[in-house]
C-alpha cells in the first residue's frame, strides 16, 4: 500500500473517531437529560462532521453502490438523515430547558443518536471498501477529503441545500 490510500484510511479513521466520540457524547447527554450541553455537542458536531458528510454522500457512497449494492447503501445514507435529524432539532429549539422535550422525544432523540453511534461503529465495512478502491483512485478520493476539509461545510447548510439523498 503507497502512502497515498494509507492516508486516505488514516483520514477516514479520524473522522470516524471524531464522529464517534461526538455521537457517544450527545448520547450520554441526552440519557441524563442534559439539554443544554446536548446543544453544544450538537454545534461542535455540526461544524466537525459537515466535510466528512458530505465526502461520504457525495464522494464514498456513490462508489459503493457497486461494492456493497444499493440497499446497503441507501442504509447509510438513512443513518445520517437520522443522526441530522437529533442536530436539527436540538439546535432548532433554542435555548430552552429540557422541559422543551417531552420524555418521548428525549427518547426518540437518544434513539437516533445510538443508531449514529451504531452506523460509525459499523464502518469497518467501509474501510474494508477503501482497500477494494484502485489506488490512484483512493488518491483522488483523498484530495477530495482534503478540499472539504478545507471548504468545512457544516451538515446541516449541506442538508438544506437539498443534498444528501440517496
Amino acid at each position: 500500500m503507497t502512502n497515498g490510500p494509507r492516508r486516505l484510511l488514516k483520514a477516514f479513521h479520524e473522522d470516524h473517531r471524531i464522529l464517534g466520540m461526538g455521537f457517544h457524547n450527545l448520547s450520554t447527554a441526552l440519557r441524563s437529560r442534559d439539554v443544554s450541553k446536548a446543544r453544544q455537542i450538537a454545534r461542535e458536531l455540526d461544524l466537525k462532521a459537515g466535510a466528512h458528510i458530505v465526502f461520504e454522500e457525495e464522494v464514498f457512497y456513490p462508489r459503493l453502490v457497486a461494492l456493497l449494492g444499493e440497499d446497503d447503501v441507501r442504509r447509510l445514507y438513512s443513518d445520517h438523515d437520522k443522526g441530522l435529524e437529533v442536530l436539527e432539532r436540538l439546535l432548532a429549539s433554542g435555548e430552552e430547558e429540557h422541559s422543551a422535550f417531552s420524555d418521548e422525544e428525549l427518547a426518540d432523540l437518544l434513539g437516533r443518536s445510538e443508531n449514529m453511534e451504531t452506523h460509525i461503529a459499523e464502518c469497518g465495512e467501509l474501510f474494508a471498501a477503501i482497500g477494494r478502491i484502485p489506488e490512484p483512485d483512493q488518491a483522488d478520493l483523498l484530495k477530495e477529503l482534503l478540499r472539504l476539509r478545507e471548504e468545512a461545510p457544516t451538515w446541516r447548510a449541506y442538508a438544506a441545500e437539498g443534498n444528501g439523498k440517496a
